[in-house]
């Protein structure tokens, strides 16, 4: 089938959204589909067969997007949607697969001009819940268009796609009719390879250990305030290292860890490639997700998983659809109950060792690489059915 497929983000870059659309679109390409991917006007070069990466237009003075809703994503969704009429017009798509608030010019497109195309919704998240828990939108009615969209965008689609039980909810909420294919995110490969060299390397920088690890984006509901203020309560000798964010969230929890006393043990080392994330997985003693607001799963759980180190989370919808307390250890959003869950799993090395491993043969008996790319494809050939 040829397929259409819009993704309101930079491809490609090393974070939730854009990972799990190249894992998409590769898998759709492995099996011989051919997908045109239009993304924003900016992002790193991939190569990945049967996929042609095209771009929007760019605004000028606009170079790059952050994670989760901004005012910059309103021109640059704009122009993606005149490019995505013009290419239905002169393409003959079988398929538009639309990601996030692209579903919402995709299904009004598909619903006044062009009724062949089958159409998917890709709901990685909901943009009203979003919006509302990033307060990024808190006027009513606004948030109510909002929710609109997506009811009209859940009642053109073919099927919602979506990654986790909680998001299904929300479309069950919102559509009881509709039809779901639910397909939980992968890791990063096919099985995780350990970078001795790269965390020997972390280890002089950073060191010494033990590491209690975080990678992805800083944006405030990933809880990495109360990460701070939980390891300034920790007794146990540890140290944290964190790779993701921008310079200006970096130096907001640089001084605030240091308000709390705790500077010393906290090391930021910034956005890093994705080829590095296996130095980190591999010094990790520990890994985190503090995570506090919203209920679809973190694409990094499943690499966390995959590398057999025990976890800390939150035990909140987002991990706990995904992990338990024989997987990792959870505890409440709350800086006195982390820490003593942090403590707890750098005290206990044997439970650790135990809860890590349950988590490593989890992700490989239900949410391996291969199991994903299997069930994208059963999902499109369900509709040639």
């Amino acid at each position: 089938m040829r397929v259409l497929f819009l993704s309101p983000q930079p491809f490609f870059r090393v974070r939730g959204t854009p990972i799990n659309i190249r894992n998409v679109v590769g898998a759709l390409g492995e099996a011989g589909h051919e997908v045109d991917l239009l993304c924003y006007p900016f992002g790193e070069e991939v190569a990945l067969p049967n996929v042609r990466v095209l771009r929007s237009p760019g605004v000028p003075g606009i170079r790059d997007v952050k994670v989760g809703p901004s005012a910059a994503k309103i021109p640059l969704d704009l122009l993606m949607a005149f490019k995505t009429f013009w290419l239905l017009v002169r393409g003959r798509y079988d398929v538009v697969h639309a990601v996030e608030e692209s579903a919402f010019f995709g299904a009004f497109f598909l619903r006044w001009f062009f009724r062949k195309p089958a159409f998917i919704y890709d709901m990685d998240s909901c943009i009203s819940d979003q919006l509302q828990y990033t307060g990024k939108l808190r006027f009513g009615p606004a948030l109510w268009w909002v929710e609109w969209l997506e009811r009209r965008a859940i009642a053109r689609s073919n099927f919602v796609l979506t990654v986790c039980r909680s998001l299904s909810d929300v479309v069950r909420g919102m559509a009881p009719d509709a039809r779901i294919v639910q397909i939980e995110d992968a890791p990063l490969e096919d099985e995780f390879v350990a970078d001795e060299a790269g965390a020997a390397a972390l280890t002089a920088e950073f060191g010494p250990g033990p590491f209690v690890v975080y990678t992805g984006n800083l944006e405030s509901y990933q809880g990495i305030d109360l990460l701070v203020r939980a390891g300034a309560l920790v007794t146990e000798p540890c140290t944290f290292l964190l790779a993701g964010g921008r310079p200006d969230q970096i130096a907001a929890l640089r001084a605030l860890a240091a308000e709390l006393g705790a500077g010393e043990r906290f090391h930021f080392a910034g956005t890093r490639p994705i080829a590095e994330m296996p130095a980190f997985y591999t010094v990790a003693d520990l890994l985190v997700s503090p995570r506090t607001q919203g209920g679809n799963t973190a694409l990094k759980i499943y690499t966390y998983m995959q590398t057999g180190k025990a976890i800390v989370a939150t035990d909140l919808d987002t991990h706990t659809q995904v992990l338990d307390s024989a997987s990792a250890f959870l505890a409440p959003p709350e800086p006195i109950a982390f820490a003593a869950a942090l403590d707890a799993a750098l005290r206990d090395s044997a439970e650790a060792t135990s809860r890590g491993a349950e988590a490593c043969r989890l992700v490989m008996g239900q949410y391996s690489l291969p199991m994903f790319k299997q069930r994208v494809v059963e999902a499109y050939q369900s509709l040639q059915g």
